[in-house]
């Protein structure tokens, strides 16, 4: 991590706002360029969010924070921004994170996840803002090519290639968008937080969600329940599949077929973006979650839909 006292930016940004910057303690940097530093003032702690390599996201957060607020949900309060140098002063939602409780209190396990299923479901019935840009198969495609392009590089294999676009075309355009909303993209046990002092669902808090983009509903609920960073047995996960579908007014068909396929592209993604961050950034710490990814997307391929992407992923694959 560069060093803390070399970051210029930061501390004319500190010094502006009467912030001592020798107090600002760096955070466990996450997959982005995004960092975060916590400090205390008045006894009360704070986070200062440094955007600075992602200023376009950070635009995105402030609005996509004001419209969770808007809807009764939980995002950090912001109280100072400097969207020029890609600075936040945020609320910090202290150790209260879903990766620490679930290891901490084990048997509430299961009430904390009905929790964050409770407001996805929640959030997929709230009305669409207009800034939020859709999940389209543009995009979905772009992230599938991450897995082509750092697991298996055959970009010079047309023949490959074309049969691997035909494939996912296929998967994709057959998922039914008749129900779309927000999908936060990163809802996993990193960036949930459980708030005891606050009503109803607005005690989950929720950070990184800067990239939300419009989307199937499905998305969420997969990222969650085939979290790569945590280990939930395949009993679990289809105990609160099946919760999720109880409570929410779904067509059963058309959602489970939307969850496998989305949550297979998902994997398949994830594999391609820890190996970029290890090549690119030496950011060699995601790569010990690649065995619990494909452990997952070999689970996902045992469903029929699958049966096309197997067979191609066993001529061209990597052990998928």
């Amino acid at each position: 991590m560069q060093n803390i006292n070399y970051l210029k930016n930061i501390r004319i940004f500190c010094d502006k706002n009467n912030i001592d910057f020798k107090s600002l303690k760096p955070l466990k940097n996450d997959a982005s360029k995004r960092r975060y530093y916590r400090f205390a003032n008045n006894k009360k702690e704070f986070l200062l969010m440094d955007s600075s390599l992602e200023k376009n996201s950070l635009e995105q957060f402030i609005k996509i924070s004001k419209w969770l607020k808007s809807n009764h949900l939980s995002a950090p309060e912001i109280y100072i921004k400097d969207e020029k140098y890609g600075f936040l002063i945020i609320e910090d939602f202290g150790n209260t994170k879903y990766s620490i409780l679930c290891k901490k209190e084990k048997k509430k396990k299961k009430f904390y996840y009905r929790q964050a299923i409770r407001l996805l479901i929640l959030l997929s019935e709230k009305k669409k803002p207009a800034f939020i840009k859709n999940y389209d198969y543009r995009v979905l495609k772009g992230e599938l090519d991450l897995y082509i392009n750092w697991e298996l590089n055959i970009k010079k294999n047309k023949v490959a290639l074309k049969s691997w676009n035909r494939i996912w075309s296929s998967l994709l355009e057959n998922i039914s968008y008749k129900k779309t909303s927000v999908v936060l993209r990163d809802f996993h046990v990193d960036n949930i937080f459980y708030l005891r002092n606050r009503n109803k669902l607005e005690k989950i808090g929720l950070i990184d969600f800067q990239d939300s983009l419009i989307g199937h509903p499905a998305y969420d609920l997969v990222s969650l329940l085939q979290d790569v960073r945590v280990f939930l047995s395949v009993e679990e996960q289809d105990s609160f599949y099946n919760y999720y579908k109880k409570h929410a007014k779904i067509k059963q068909d058309e959602f489970k077929y939307a969850y496998l396929v989305l949550g297979t592209q998902r994997l398949f993604k994830i594999v391609g973006i820890f190996k970029k961050l290890a090549v690119e950034q030496g950011k060699i710490n995601y790569l010990r979650y690649l065995p619990r990814t494909k452990k997952l997307i070999k689970n996902n391929l045992k469903s029929p839909i699958f049966n096309e992407l197997k067979m191609w992923l066993n001529v061209y694959g990597n052990n998928a």
